[in-house]
């Protein structure tokens, strides 16, 4: 939910994910179906950022039949790369923890064996669908890391391709918030709350069609458990309990009075961090909201 940190992304990074696909095989078979534009520009295509592929290379397919789609996307051979180390470990680099999309699930990879790198629940999203786009099914910047949730059950329809925020450019997390709707006071530990998931702005059409894609709004719905207990802590973990904490007990042992906090609420509570623990954004929202409401 938070923009993914893609610093690291540089031209080396680039050409290392390019000597793992296996390019002259491909260039190749694409030329012996005479799209010679996208053979000779294949490096390109591969390693451009969301922008790029949006104004120059998205539609180079347009009007392709079913079959003719399906021929390039076996020539791209996803699958095939994806089962590779040296491909995957370009992706596990990032350093994403939980699910951009969601931050509901988490996306780590593991070390199935001495050969390759397999995940538990992660898959690589592609932000253009390869049956669709299959020149753009290996390009670096149409691949996320993202949960086997969001990929699979929350594809949606044809109208949400290219429509929703991606997590490589865009920070849904200064774009939307989540919110409790308080039912009633005085407030005590058993206070009924509803958590609320909403665009910033109104017509920010791309936020609004996230939501709705992801069934982000309805899955928070159901954590109102956590939302009570980051209510409960705010009630009896204020600033000054945790300055309390952190000189009595945490500084001694070379804790930040910002680790503390992590402690208490049992979650990361800088922006930085949202994508390496599930439900980040929404600690961090309601923790804001409630800082507020007690002043």
């Amino acid at each position: 939910m938070k923009k993914v940190d893609l610093s690291l992304v540089d031209e080396s990074f680039l050409n290392n994910y390019i000597s793992s696909i296996n390019i002259e095989n491909i260039k190749l078979k694409l030329k012996e179906l005479s799209l010679d534009y996208i053979a000779d520009n294949l490096e390109s295509i591969i390693k451009s950022d969301i922008d790029k592929i949006e104004m120059r290379y998205r539609n180079l397919l347009a009007g392709k039949s079913k079959e003719d789609l399906k021929e390039i996307e076996n020539i791209f051979n996803y699958t095939g790369h994806r089962a590779k180390e040296k491909f995957i470990k370009n992706f596990s680099k990032l350093g994403i923890k939980s699910c951009p999309f969601c931050n509901n699930n988490y996306v780590y990879f593991y070390k199935k064996n001495s050969e390759e790198y397999d995940d538990t629940v992660a898959t690589l999203e592609h932000y253009y669908p390869k049956a669709k786009y299959p020149h753009l099914s290996l390009s670096f910047y149409n691949l996320i890391p993202s949960c086997y949730i969001c990929n699979s059950k929350f594809r949606g329809k044809a109208s949400y391709v290219g429509n929703i925020l991606h997590p490589y450019k865009d920070d849904f997390h200064k774009r939307a918030t989540f919110s409790l709707h308080v039912d009633g006071l005085p407030v005590s530990k058993d206070i009924e709350l509803k958590v609320k998931l909403k665009s910033n702005e109104k017509d920010d059409t791309k936020c609004e069609t996230t939501i709705k894609r992801f069934h982000l709004d309805k899955i928070y719905e159901e954590h109102e458990d956590i939302a009570k207990e980051i209510w409960n802590k705010t009630q009896v973990y204020n600033e000054d309990r945790i300055k309390e904490l952190y000189n009595s007990f945490y500084k001694e042992l070379g804790y930040s009075k910002e680790d503390v906090e992590n402690f208490v609420f049992s979650n990361y509570l800088e922006e930085k961090d949202i994508n390496k623990r599930n439900h980040s954004k929404l600690t961090q929202d309601i923790k804001k909201q409630l800082k507020n409401f007690h002043k």
